[in-house]
C-alpha cells in the first residue's frame, strides 16, 4: 500500500466493465431512409459536417516538447505531415472529423517504427468490429484480421459507460435528417412535375377535350410573354393561382429543420445561412471567432489531439493552431503587443514573430517601458534579461 494514495479498491461485483449497456435507440418516423450517402443530400448536414471539417483541417499542426514545463516547438516529422502514400494531412484531418461526425467513431491504423507510426491511415467504422476481451481491453476485428490497440487508434465522438462504440450523430438526427430529405423529395417532385398551373382558365359551359386543348393553346400563343390586354368571350374567366400557405408553411419548416441541425452541431447559423441567419457587425465577428473556436472547434481539436499525442513520446504533444481564427485587427493587435512588450511578458522580436515579420538586433530582450524611457533596440537600454529560447 502506497504512502501517499489511498488502497486502490476493487469494483463492486454488481458492476461489470465487460458487461455492455443497452445503446440509446433513435427513432425515424420520416420513412425516408437516413445513411452515410443520403445524409449529405441534407443541405443543413453537409454545410455543418464540411464547416467543422474544413476548420480544423486548416489549422497549422505543430509537434511541442516539455522543456522545464513549458511547451516548445519541435520539426514536425513526415508522417504528420503526410499520413500516408495517398494523403496530405489536410486530406486526412478533413476526413477523419467528418467520419466523427457523421458515425461518431473514427479508426486509424497506426503501424508504430521506432518512436512515431509508419504511417496513420483512416479506417471506415462499417470495416471495424469491436470486441472487448475479458479483462476489458478492446480488440477490432477488420475482415479476419484482429488488432489491439497498439495498431488501431479508436476515436469517438460520444461514448455511454461500458460501450464499446460511440453514438452517431445520424442516429440522434436520424428523425430531423429523415424529415429534411422527405420534404426536399416533395419539393423536387412537386417542381419537377411543374407544381401547379400559372393560372386556369373557366367557364361555366362544357367543353370537350378537344375544345380545352385548342382554348389552352390559343391562349398561351396569343398571351405567353405578352402584356396586351385579354379579351374573353363566352363566359370565360382568368384567375392566377399562387403559393398556397400551406407552400409557405413547408418552406419555414424546412429552414426550421436547419436550425436544428446547425444547434445539434453548434454552428453559427450566420456560417451556414448567410446574413438570413443572425445579425452580424464589424465589431463582433472577432467574438464571434472566438466562440465559435472555443465553444464548436475546440472538443473536435482536442479528441484529435489527444489520438495524435498518444502516437508520440510521453513529453512531446500534437497541438492544433487555432490563431488564424481568433486574429483581431491589425490595431487591436499592435496595442496587444505594446502592452505585453511593456509588461514584460514578450520581446519585441516575440512579437514580431506573431506578426510573421523578421527579428532584428537587440530585439530579444525583456524590457519595461515606461514613460520617459529608451524605446525597444537603443544602445542605452535598460537589460532585463533574454528569453531562454530565442524566436527564429
Amino acid at each position: 500500500m502506497s504512502l501517499f494514495r489511498p488502497e486502490r479498491r476493487a469494483l463492486p461485483t454488481s458492476i461489470d466493465p465487460n458487461q455492455l449497456t443497452a445503446r440509446p435507440i433513435f427513432g425515424n418516423w420520416s420513412g425516408e431512409v437516413v445513411n452515410e450517402g443520403t445524409a449529405f443530400t441534407s443541405s443543413a448536414v453537409s454545410a455543418s459536417v464540411t464547416l467543422l471539417a474544413d476548420s480544423v483541417a486548416t489549422m497549422p499542426l505543430s509537434l511541442q516538447n516539455d522543456k522545464q514545463g513549458r511547451w516548445q516547438n519541435m520539426p514536425l516529422p513526415s508522417v504528420f505531415k503526410r499520413p500516408n502514400d495517398e494523403q496530405l494531412m489536410f486530406d486526412f484531418v478533413q476526413q477523419t472529423i467528418a467520419t466523427l461526425a457523421i458515425h461518431g467513431n473514427a479508426f486509424w491504423w497506426t503501424p508504430m517504427k521506432g518512436i512515431y507510426p509508419l504511417e496513420i491511415r483512416n479506417i471506415h467504422p462499417s470495416k471495424v468490429r469491436v470486441k472487448v476481451t475479458t479483462d476489458g481491453k478492446p480488440q477490432y476485428q477488420i475482415g479476419k484480421d484482429v488488432y489491439d490497440s497498439s495498431e488501431i487508434k479508436h476515436i469517438v465522438w460520444m461514448r455511454m459507460p461500458n460501450q464499446p462504440l460511440g453514438i452517431s450523430p445520424i442516429d440522434v438526427l436520424r428523425n430531423i435528417i429523415g424529415t429534411d430529405i422527405a420534404i426536399n423529395r416533395f419539393l423536387s417532385a412537386w417542381y419537377g412535375d411543374g407544381g401547379t398551373p400559372s393560372s386556369v382558365l373557366e367557364t361555366d359551359g362544357t367543353l370537350t377535350q378537344e375544345q380545352a386543348q385548342i382554348l389552352r393553346e390559343t391562349w398561351i400563343d396569343t398571351h405567353y410573354k405578352n402584356r396586351k390586354p385579354a379579351v374573353l368571350t363566352g363566359g370565360l374567366k382568368w384567375k392566377p393561382i399562387t403559393a398556397s400557405a400551406a407552400d409557405m408553411d413547408t418552406m419555414a419548416h424546412r429552414e426550421q429543420l436547419v436550425r436544428e441541425i446547425a444547434r445539434f452541431y453548434r454552428i453559427p447559423l450566420h456560417l451556414i445561412l448567410g446574413t438570413g441567419g443572425d445579425s452580424q457587425t464589424y465589431q463582433n465577428v472577432e467574438s464571434a471567432g472566438i466562440i465559435f473556436v472555443r465553444h464548436t472547434l475546440l472538443p473536435w481539436m482536442r479528441r484529435l489531439e489527444d489520438a495524435l499525442s498518444d502516437l508520440v513520446p510521453a513529453n512531446q504533444r500534437l497541438h492544433f493552431n487555432a490563431d488564424e481564427f481568433m486574429r483581431a485587427d491589425l490595431a487591436t493587435r499592435i496595442r496587444a503587443a505594446q502592452m505585453q512588450i511593456s509588461a514584460g511578458m514578450l520581446t519585441p522580436n516575440e512579437a514580431r514573430h506573431i506578426e510573421n515579420r523578421e527579428p532584428y538586433e537587440g530585439g530579444d530582450r525583456f524590457v519595461l517601458n515606461l514613460p520617459g524611457a529608451p524605446m525597444a533596440g537603443t544602445p542605452d537600454l535598460p537589460f532585463l534579461g533574454e528569453d531562454a529560447e530565442k524566436q527564429a
